[in-house]
C-alpha cells in the first residue's frame, strides 16, 4: 500500500516541489487534506488541498506538492504576506491565462465540441459582457470614478448576497442548509447597504490592509534574497521582483493611493478584458467549427 506521504519527505529536506503520478498511490487522499476554494491559479490544477502547511494541487494525472512555511489556518496574516504576496498572485493570474490560452488551440476539433459545456453563443455573450465590464473599469480608472466604490462594488456585494439568500429559499423546499444560505445572504445584504453608505471607511480599511499586505511581502522576500540568494525557491531576481514591487506599491498605497487604486483597476480590467476576449474567440472558434462539422454530415454520401 502506499499513500502520498511516503513522497513527502523530500519537502523537509530543500525541495520546493514534489511531483506525485497518480497511479503510484493506491491509497486515496485521508480526511486531513482539505479542499481550498481559494488559491492563487497554477496552469492545469483542477483543484486544491491543505494539510497543515503541506499544499497540494491537484492535475488530471498527478498530484504536486509543496511546503508553505505558514499554515494559513493557524497563521492567515503571515501565510498571505509570505506566500501569497499580490504582486506574486497577479503574475500567475496572468500566466495562467496565457498558458490556458494557448492550451487550448491544441484540441481537437470533434472531441473539444463534445467537451464544452457551454455553448458557443454563450460564450460569445459572455466574452462581449467581459469586455465591457473591462471597459467601464478603464474609464473607471482613467477618470478617477468614486463611483466604483460607492456604488459598484457595494451593488455587486449586495446582488450577492440576494443570489445566496434566493439559492437558501429555493433549497429551504429540500432542507438543505437553507437556514445558513438564508442568513449568510441576508448579512452579506446588509454588508453591501453598509459599504455604499460608509464607502470612504471601507475604502480606507482595503487600503490599511493592503499597506500592511505589500510592506511585509516586501520584507518577507528582500529579506529572503538577502539571506537566502540562491536558495530561493522562486528564484533570486523573481523574488527580488516581488519584493521591490510590493514596496513600490506599498509606498503608492501610503503616499499617492488614488494612483495605486488606478494601476489595480487597470490590472482588473486588463485581466477580465483577457478573459473577456478569450470567451469570445473561443465561442467564435466553436462557431466555425460546428458549420464545419454540420456541412461535412450534410454532404451526401457518394455511391
Amino acid at each position: 500500500m502506499s499513500d502520498i506521504y511516503e513522497y513527502l519527505s523530500a519537502l523537509h529536506q530543500g525541495i520546493w516541489e514534489v511531483v506525485i503520478p497518480k497511479e503510484l498511490l493506491t491509497v486515496p487522499l485521508g480526511p486531513e487534506w482539505k479542499f481550498s476554494p481559494i488559491n492563487v491559479p497554477s496552469q492545469d490544477t483542477i483543484a486544491s488541498y491543505r494539510n497543515g502547511q503541506y499544499h497540494l494541487h491537484e492535475t488530471k494525472t498527478e498530484y504536486r506538492v509543496h511546503l508553505d512555511r505558514y499554515d494559513p489556518e493557524k497563521n492567515p496574516i503571515l501565510h498571505l504576506i509570505d506566500d501569497a504576496p499580490l504582486v506574486l498572485m497577479i503574475l500567475e493570474t496572468l500566466e495562467t491565462i496565457y498558458m490556458t490560452a494557448r492550451d487550448a488551440k491544441k484540441n481537437p476539433g470533434p472531441d473539444f465540441i463534445k467537451d464544452q459545456r457551454l455553448t458557443w453563443k454563450f460564450r460569445m455573450v459572455l466574452g462581449i459582457i467581459l469586455l465591457s465590464i473591462s471597459g467601464i473599469l478603464v474609464m473607471i480608472a482613467l477618470n478617477q470614478d468614486e463611483r466604483l466604490f460607492s456604488m459598484i462594488l457595494p451593488s455587486i456585494v449586495f446582488f450577492t448576497g440576494a443570489l445566496i439568500l434566493a439559492h437558501g429559499l429555493y433549497m429551504g423546499k429540500r432542507k438543505e442548509h437553507s437556514k445558513k444560505d438564508v442568513v449568510n445572504g441576508f448579512l452579506i445584504m446588509i454588508g453591501g447597504i453598509f459599504m455604499a453608505l460608509l464607502w470612504e471607511l471601507y475604502l480606507f480599511i482595503i487600503l490599511f490592509i493592503l499597506a500592511i499586505w505589500f510592506f511585509g511581502s516586501a520584507y518577507v522576500s528582500l529579506r529572503r534574497v538577502i539571506k537566502e540568494k540562491k536558495e530561493i525557491p522562486q528564484g533570486l531576481w523573481l523574488s527580488m521582483g516581488m519584493g521591490i514591487g510590493s514596496l513600490a506599491f506599498g509606498v503608492l498605497t501610503i503616499f499617492v493611493p488614488d494612483i495605486l487604486l488606478e494601476i489595480l483597476v487597470g490590472i482588473l480590467a486588463v485581466i477580465v478584458g483577457i478573459i473577456g476576449f478569450g470567451f469570445l474567440l473561443d465561442g467564435y472558434g466553436l462557431r466555425n467549427v460546428e458549420h464545419i462539422m454540420k456541412e461535412q454530415t450534410e454532404k451526401p454520401a457518394i455511391t
